[in-house]
């Protein structure tokens, strides 16, 4: 149900927040199930990834980097600490298939947050929308 509240919130803030911090555009909208469930979907996504590389696959130069950084904030701090594993923890072996996967989770976790950006953002750019979904499932 859309409230007189929802209707002064931004979609633009949602978007902006959820990038920040995956599930925070849902938290900004009130919806603090699905906020709780994104976050720690996401955020246990991309450090899985981290984890099984690691902690050598999330780095500027690669082409994958444009999909990871779009699981926001998480994905921009364990950049830093990506960098330097990959610096001084001896070569990397590009070809071994745990670095792969782990490549892969966290670029699946930046296309999910981007998804999840665009739920929150449509949630309140288009509240009617919102409502007659909710009334169908019912």
């Amino acid at each position: 149900m859309t409230t007189a509240d929802d209707r002064r919130r931004s979609p633009v803030a949602a978007l902006v927040l959820g990038w920040i911090l995956p599930g925070a555009g849902h938290a900004y909208a009130g919806r603090w199930g699905k906020a709780a469930l994104f976050f720690v979907l996401i955020t246990g996504l991309l450090v899985m990834g981290l984890v099984l590389a690691d902690g050598t696959n999330i780095l500027p130069r690669r082409l994958w980097y444009a999909a990871q950084i779009c699981a926001g904030g998480p994905a921009a701090a364990l950049t830093p600490i990506s960098q330097y594993l990959s610096t001084h923890d001896g070569p990397v072996d590009w070809a071994d298939p745990l670095h792969e996967m782990g490549t892969l989770y966290t670029a699946v976790a930046g296309f999910l947050n981007l998804l999840v950006m665009m739920d929150a953002y449509t949630r309140l750019a288009y509240p009617h929308r919102a409502e007659e979904q909710e009334e169908e499932t019912d």
